[in-house]
């Protein structure tokens, strides 16, 4: 297995979780719903089950990749493959599957724990979107 030994490999994973969680549950927006992929595969009987499966494991992978810590991994584990059980009930798992957008809540609680990974490496700690958080030192003497 491949960890991450860099920031830019870091920065690359957390890119990857975040376009299959785009991708799986956020291509189209409909109010304050999203569909994606896994919301249209869902409703072929087997390979709604096989793509959210796939982008599950891929998601999980990448994390571990990262070294993201295990709780959280397990409580993404739990959300994805609990949805990809949605799909096994007829009409009303799909319907479900299509609000309940696992593998985005889990790509963000991902990347979430690699900007920290980013944080707490840097010599200077500004996360991943450029701002530290930190407010600038007041002036003094003027």
């Amino acid at each position: 297995m491949i960890f991450a030994k860099t920031d830019q490999e870091l920065k690359s994973l957390r890119a990857s979780v975040q376009f299959v969680g785009r991708l799986s549950d956020s291509l189209v927006r409909l109010g304050p719903l999203s569909l994606g992929i896994d919301g249209v595969l869902s409703w072929i009987p087997g390979l709604g089950e096989i793509y959210s499966v796939a982008a599950a494991l891929f998601i999980l992978f990448q994390g571990v990749r990262a070294r993201v810590a295990w709780p959280v991994l397990a409580f993404c584990a739990a959300l994805m493959f609990g949805r990809a059980l949605l799909d096994a009930v007829p009409f009303a798992g799909p319907l479900a599957a299509d609000i309940f957008t696992a593998h985005k809540w889990s790509a963000r609680l991902i990347t979430d724990a690699i900007d920290r990974k980013l944080t707490q490496t840097s010599p200077n700690p500004v996360g991943a979107f450029g701002w530290s958080g930190r407010r600038p030192a007041p002036i003094t003497g003027v």
